[in-house]
């Protein structure tokens, strides 16, 4: 599948104008990358328009992007821990400091987005369905699976019955049997993105259970299956993906349902200080 689209991009049909060897030659450069972009994404690196970009990808065959997208997916993985581009060239850039000035200024931009993402409607409908549910659980898989237990481990500071699920009876029982209602379901899922997250979120609603979703741009069933979807930036860079925004946006959502639920925080930290007190956790 790549090689017919590298074939394509690399004809002279396709390379006509300016903007068509823009195009071209970023394809060309990130196909592993293109299964996780947009038109306006692809569009917005090449100071394109995305009717330009759209008209591009009809010439080429395609429907639009999603179709190109679905082509390459067939014929390739695109893993979330991978180099792009040449090895001696990154480490050239390491040396001259290009490599990792360019990594801190992706991480910045990033950020900024966290925080349109903070005064979205999404973000408050978040933070009153975690605070207002009868119980949290919190799923996810693979790399930010750590994540994810951080956040469930923090949260239960701030409020009772919050629970990370791992699947592990191979029924998510606890969460989907129902015994309880006005249950929440936090699910973290970035690319590449997990086989069991999909139908969970579907079988949660399904149970009555509200889902709410932090992924990133790449994420093609969000709206599908969520209730609340909070998206975040994908990795652009050329090395793999990190986990600085994920862990910026989980802190704020923590900060925020401390401030909202005050004293109420301050009283089951004393308790469980109390017990940690007793059980001897920790040095004085």
């Amino acid at each position: 599948m790549a090689q017919r689209i590298l074939k394509l991009v690399q004809s002279e049909e396709l390379r006509r104008s300016k903007s068509d060897k823009l195009i071209a030659h970023y394809i060309e450069r990130n196909l592993a990358e293109i299964p996780f972009e947009t038109a306006k994404s692809i569009a917005s690196r090449l100071e394109l328009s995305p009717m330009t970009v759209g008209r591009y990808l009809r010439r080429m065959g395609f429907d639009g992007l999603e179709q190109l997208k679905h082509e390459l997916r067939r014929g390739s993985s695109n893993p979330a821990w991978q180099v792009k581009g040449p090895v001696d060239r990154l480490r050239e850039d390491i040396r001259e400091g290009k490599l990792l000035a360019g990594l801190i200024q992706e991480q910045i931009n990033n950020l900024g987005m966290v925080y349109e993402l903070t005064t979205s409607p999404e973000w408050q409908q978040a933070i009153d369905a975690l605070i207002g549910a009868s119980e949290v659980y919190v799923a996810a898989y693979q790399n930010v699976r750590g994540i994810a237990q951080y956040f469930a481990s923090q949260l239960s500071y701030t409020r009772s019955r919050v629970q990370f699920v791992d699947g592990l009876n191979g029924t998510y029982s606890e969460l989907l049997d129902g015994s309880v209602e006005g249950r929440v379901l936090f699910l973290h899922d970035v690319r590449r993105f997990a086989a069991k997250a999909k139908p969970l979120a579907m079988e949660a609603r399904r149970a009555g259970v509200k889902v709410i979703l932090y992924t990133d741009e790449y994420c093609p069933w969000a709206a599908e299956v969520a209730d609340i979807c909070l998206v975040v930036p994908g990795s652009h860079g050329p090395l793999w993906d990190g986990a600085a925004t994920t862990i910026a946006v989980m802190d704020l959502m923590l900060s925020n349902i401390i401030v909202v639920l005050g004293d109420e925080v301050s009283e089951r930290v004393g308790m469980l200080t109390r017990l940690q007190d007793v059980f001897g956790d920790f040095e004085a």
